[in-house]
């Protein structure tokens, strides 16, 4: 999802669960942020976790 601009508005009107995750340089304003290099790969292992993991957090979110 986006940052703090439409993200909320798409994420409410979505009717799936959402996450809203912000990349400097992979976002809309990108040209008044910055990011260093090393941080894509931090996010690559982020998702690569969630998405491993993604069945049993589904199970514990929807438990509680």
């Amino acid at each position: 999802m986006c940052g703090s601009t439409i993200g909320p508005l798409i994420a409410a009107q979505a009717g799936i669960k959402t996450v809203d995750v912000g990349a400097a340089c992979l976002g809309m304003h990108s040209i008044r942020e910055t990011m260093g290099t090393i941080d894509l790969l931090h996010y690559e292992r982020l998702f690569a976790e969630f998405f491993t993991y993604y069945p049993e957090l589904t199970e514990n979110l929807l438990s509680e």
